[in-house]
């Protein structure tokens, strides 16, 4: 184990040396696999998502809003917290990217014990193979701050598939472990799948769906911020 953690303290070191030293004025692609874990230098990128789905047969619609900016292109910044990229693939081609991330992973209401915020950190990766497919994962650890009770925690396993399926089409899945600690679950699976439709070199439309088997409710949490199973569509814009 502090073997592990020596060699990953060592690659983040020699990444962050090696991203320094990258000035891209690539342009922000507008095939979805080619893009990079950041935004670029300048850009600012406006987001929204609307699904209908349940939760212990309790059925509602949920509206997700975001807006993110690109201060370099390492580094950006969002309502969900920051990114930074610690190794590039040059002009975003083929190859190895990974970025870091810190900020607010989640929300959870509760009737009895209040507000649980979780606040996380993460290593993010994306592997581009060729122009139409590419392969994403990541690691994180997520501290839920309790109001009333004692603060819980868990870690996040993610990994994922991006592949242009026609011009201007790229369907992606995505499948995340969550090792859930002092929680009443002891894990929980989800599943994300769906198109993105890169209508201009600006704009994306896209339909996704999803399951996961966390349980609010045996959880101690209302369902307000929880569906098990999800589907949707969203708009993202950037200028």
């Amino acid at each position: 184990m502090k073997k592990s953690l020596i060699s990953v303290a060592l690659l983040l070191a020699s990444s962050s040396v090696y991203a320094e030293t990258q000035n891209s004025t690539t342009k922000y692609p507008e095939n979805p696999v080619l893009r990079p874990l950041t935004l670029t230098d300048g850009t600012i990128e406006l987001s929204g998502a609307l699904a209908w789905g349940e939760e212990n047969d309790d059925s509602r619609g949920e509206l997700n809003l975001n807006a993110a900016y690109g201060l370099t292109d390492n580094l950006t910044i969002g309502f969900g917290g920051v990114n930074y990229r610690i190794l590039a693939r040059k002009g975003n081609k083929n190859g190895l990217e990974l970025a870091v991330g810190l900020g607010v992973r989640g929300y959870q209401e509760s009737y009895n014990n209040g507000d649980s915020f979780g606040y996380g950190a993460d290593l993010t990766g994306k592997y581009v193979f060729n122009k139409d497919v590419a392969m994403t994962f990541s690691l994180g650890y997520i501290n839920w701050d309790e109001e009333k009770l004692e603060n819980k925690s868990e870690y996040r396993y993610s990994v994922g598939l991006q592949r242009n399926i026609a011009k201007d089409w790229t369907a992606f899945a995505n499948y995340t472990y969550r090792d859930l600690k002092d929680f009443t679950q002891d894990d929980a699976h989800k599943v994300t799948v769906g198109v993105n439709y890169a209508y201009s070199k600006d704009i994306d439309v896209g339909m996704f769906a999803g399951y996961s088997d966390f349980d609010a409710q045996k959880n101690g949490y209302k369902l307000d911020n929880n569906l098990d199973r999800a589907a949707g569509v969203y708009l993202t814009y950037r200028f």
